[in-house]
Formats: structure tokens, C-alpha cells, sequence
């Protein structure tokens, strides 16, 4: 459905106006931050930054407003934003979507009470587990062995733990997945609200749905009650520049003022809130025109690649709807793991991936792409597939495949504490070896994707200390290691 919008009132850009009269005022600081507005800052950073952004490297200054309580150009930037992706109120997020996942949880739960979730979700979930001191229940989600991704949760899994957990506070519901696979939010959103319970979207990866009909609606269209979304990760928006959506009655937005209140830096900064404000306006007003060209190029790249010999093409398998804007190759057939190829892509080609794992390597089209950018890329390929012996490793053309399909996903592990019994627990250092069977105190993450392997208070295991080896030798960063060697593990007591 399009969306309806005014658009002369989105051709402003208020934070942005007030930041660049601010500017103009040439003003004498005595006020953070210490570099005065360049003033002070090093030679190195001023060439990197330029005279213009240092000086509006401000925070909360006479007339510029406050993101804990907006009254003039923060509130209306916030009100466009909302008014542009149809909720009843939207909020600015300078320390990215782990904020807003961690504000929703925090807002919707309390201590010991129960939330359905998937456990295949990013890591900020867990902190916010942490932080509200809910009680999980988690759904599982179906895995695409072929290509080693795992796929969004099932609404029928959904529905089968609500009758398991009727006093469920809320859902939790990841839709996109880094690798471009969406939920069916429209039978979720009805479903939670037939059970009236608030639903929490993870759309971290959607900021650009529902601008065109050829890409997925947001939840936001289906009724989710709070939606957070990363508008760095694939709109004009700096990093950690995020939004949180609300709308509904089930979720209280002062319990998310709140909550956001305690998240959020009383420090902002306003290049970010600037940034987010015109990533807006660039969308309301041109978002049709960019987003049809992106999806053409990425149809294009599609079908080129199918005709490619020695690479596969993640599609929509059997996810309810897809991005095809989100590139997801694996090399495989050549026997070139996805490790090894974003490697060879970055250090012989000069082309940067947005991550790999043991199969693929995850591409991320936008706006800012052109012929030029696809054709640099085609011919990285091109080349890489005429002459694979000349990337792969010691072991072989066949080590990858046989490695990958040896290891295989072990699953997650088995709950025995909650996150937060877990995190507050003394806790003692093991050899791994020692440890099988006990709760983990860290949280171990392959990142990206940033999905926790083993959580705080789950049972430890051989098959996934063998898996995180395994991940380790072949360069996947590992987060959350206190002993990065993987030879000892923290354990609750």
C-alpha cells in the first residue's frame, strides 16, 4: 500500500535548519564538546572532518532542544518522521537499534514475567532480557541447511507457545534477518493482537520498506505495536543513527520515554539527529525514485549471477517474503568459503562486503550504487570464478564444502538460568573441557551477524565449543570471549 503523506510538510528539514543557523550565528563556545567547534580539535581530525561538521558538533545548547524532552526542532523532526512511516509517535536513537530493542523489552516486560521470542535474534535481545529481568520463552526457527542461514521464526510456532504461556507479556519477532529473509508480519500482527499481547518488531534491516511495492512492507503497515528500525544501516543516516516506532494501546510511551531516558546518551550528538532528519526527508521525497533504480540494479545482479557457473544465489526459499535488494552469495561450488571470499573480494578487488560466514558473503545494495559499482563487482567475480585455484586454500577446492557440511548449525543450547539470573551470578573460570554441562556466564557471539551462540545461563556443550573453533580458525570474529584462545570459560557458580 503507498503511503500517504504530506509531502510539502516533509520537505523540511528542521534539525538540520536549526543546526546550520546555529552555525551561521558564529557563536564563542564555552560548552561542550572540547574541541570548541573544531577549535581545539586535532590537526588530523579537522582534515578528516572539515571546519563545517566539527562546527556542528554541538550537543544541547540554548534553542537547539533536548532528545529527553523535545520541545522545538527535535519534536517536529520526530513528528515528520512519524508522520512519514505511519506511527503515532517516533523517537531518535543515537546509540543505534541495540538502544531501541533494549528500550521495547525494557518498556513491555518486568522481572520474572514471561516473553516469546526467537532465540535466533541479535544479541541486544539478551541485554534487554538482562536489563528487565523477563523470563524467555523461545521459539525456534527453521534453518536452511543448504545454505547454512537460519530463516525467521514461524507464526505457527508463535501461536503453538502462546497456548503454552497464555500470560506471555509480549512477542519479540525479528523480521529482517541480516541475510534479507522476512517474517509474515501481517498473520503475526493479527495474531498477537488476537491475543492481546504488544508485539516487538526487529526491523533493524528494514528502514527501506514499504517505499516501493517491489520491496516488503514494514510491520508498521500490519499494526506491530513498537517497530525499531536502523536507518544507517541502508538509508543516508550516519551510523548509530536509528529509529523507534510506536502505535497501538497495548505499549505505554511513557514506559518508552522512560526507558529511553535511562538507554540513551544525555550527550547526543546532533550531527547524528541531524542526519536521521534529512535521511528522512531524502526518502519522503525521493525514496520512490532511488529504491525503484536500486531494485532494478539488484534484478539485474540476480539474474547475472544465476547464470554464473560456481557461485549460488541465496532466493527466498521458503522464507513468507524476502529483500532483493540483499546480495547473499556463496562460492561454494568453487570451493571458496564465504570467509575466503569476502577476503579475496576486499584485498584483491578493493570491494567490502557487509559480512560472511562458513558459506556466503552478504551484499547490501542502496541508492548510492550505480552501473558502475555492479560492473566493478561483476568483474571481481568474473574473475575469481575463471580461476579459482588461485584463491583457495592449501587444503583444496573440496575443504570448504566438506568442512561446512561436516559442521553443520549444533542448534542452541538448553536454558538453565534466565540471562539475568545468569549475569548476577559469582561466576569461576573453567577449561572448556571441565565446563561441559554447567550455565554459561558470557555471551558468545559471532558477530556479524550478531546472533549469541551461547547465552548467559545456558548449558554448555562440546559440539558448540567445537563449532566456535571451528569458526574461530577460519577468521569469524568471536565477541564476548574472556578468553579469546578458547581455552578456558567463565561459568556461573
Amino acid at each position: 500500500m503507498p503511503r500517504t503523506f504530506d509531502r510539502q510538510r516533509q520537505e523540511r528539514a528542521p534539525l538540520y535548519e536549526a543546526l546550520e543557523a546555529y552555525r551561521a550565528e558564529a557563536n564563542t563556545p564555552f560548552h561542550m564538546p572540547g574541541h570548541m567547534q573544531g577549535r581545539g580539535a586535532a590537526p588530523q581530525l579537522r582534515q578528516l572532518m572539515g571546519k563545517r561538521a566539527l562546527a556542528c558538533d554541538i550537543t544541547q545548547v540554548l534553542d537547539m532542544d533536548d532528545i529527553h524532552r523535545p520541545a522545538s526542532y527535535t519534536k517536529e523532526a520526530q513528528e515528520l518522521a512519524a508522520q512519514y512511516f505511519g506511527a503515532r509517535q517516533t523517537w531518535f536513537l543515537v546509540n543505534g537499534s541495540t538502544c531501541g530493542n533494549q528500550a521495547a523489552l525494557l518498556a513491555a516486560l518486568r522481572p520474572s514475567g514471561e516473553v516469546i521470542l526467537p532465540r535466533c535474534a541479535h544479541r541486544s535481545l539478551q541485554a534487554g532480557l538482562i536489563l528487565s529481568g523477563a523470563y524467555p520463552i523461545y521459539a525456534s526457527s527453521p534453518y536452511d541447511q543448504e545454505a547454512g542461514v537460519s530463516l525467521p521464526v514461524e507464526l505457527e510456532e508463535l501461536e503453538r507457545l502462546a497456548k503454552l504461556h497464555p500470560q506471555a507479556l509480549a512477542w519479540a519477532v525479528t523480521s529482517v534477518t541480516p541475510y534479507g529473509a522476512c517474517a509474515q508480519m501481517e498473520g503475526i500482527c493479527q495474531a498477537a493482537q488476537s491475543h492481546g499481547v504488544p508485539l516487538l518488531v526487529d526491523e533493524a534491516w528494514g528502514p527501506h520498506f514499504g517505499v516501493i511495492p517491489q520491496l516488503p512492507p514494514s510491520a508498521l503497515e500490519f499494526g506491530a505495536d513498537c517497530v525499531v528500525q536502523s536507518c544507517h544501516k541502508l538509508l543516508g543516516a550516519l551510523s548509530q543513527g536509528s529509529m523507534l516506532h510506536w502505535q497501538g494501546e497495548k505499549l505505554a510511551p511513557e514506559r518508552l520515554n522512560l526507558a529511553l531516558r535511562m538507554l540513551q546518551s544525555t550527550s547526543p550528538s546532533y550531527l547524528i539527529l541531524a542526519s536521521l532528519d534529512l535521511a528522512r526527508r531524502q526518502l519522503a521525497l525521493d525514496g520512490e525514485r532511488d529504491w525503484l533504480r536500486t531494485w532494478k540494479l539488484a534484478l539485474e545482479l540476480r539474474q547475472w549471477l544465476n547464470r554464473q557457473p560456481g557461485f549460488r544465489l541465496l532466493e527466498r526459499g521458503s522464507a513468507w517474503d524476502y529483500d532483493p535488494t540483499r546480495i547473499v552469495i556463496s562460492a561454494l561450488p568453487l570451493g571458496i568459503d564465504g570467509v575466503e571470499l569476502e577476503r579475496t573480494l576486499r584485498y584483491r578487488f578493493q570491494i567490502q562486503a557487509e559480512m560472511s560466514d562458513l558459506a556466503n558473503v552478504v551484499l547490501v545494495l542502496t541508492p548510492a550504487h550505480g552501473e558502475r559499482e555492479i560492473e566493478l563487482l561483476q568483474k571481481a567475480l568474473s574473475t575469481i570464478a575463471s580461476e579459482p585455484h588461485g584463491w583457495i586454500s592449501r587444503e583444496g577446492a573440496a575443504a570448504p564444502l566438506r568442512r561446512v557440511a561436516q559442521m553443520g548449525f549444533p542448534g542452541f543450547p538448553q536454558l538453565l538460568l534466565t540471562p539475568r539470573q545468569a549475569y548476577f551470578s559469582p561466576t569461576r573460570s573453567l577449561p572448556w573441557e571441565e565446563a561441559f554441562g554447567l550455565p554459561c556466564a558470557e555471551l558468545i557471539t559471532p558477530y556479524p551477524p550478531g546472533i549469541p551462540l551461547i547465552c548467559p545461563g545456558e548449558r554448555l556443550e562440546r559440539e558448540h565449543w567445537l563449532y566456535l573453533r571451528e569458526l574461530q580458525r577460519v577468521g569469524i570474529p568471536l565477541d564476548g570471549l574472556s578468553d579469546p584462545h578458547l581455552e578456558r570459560v567463565l561459568v556461573c557458580a
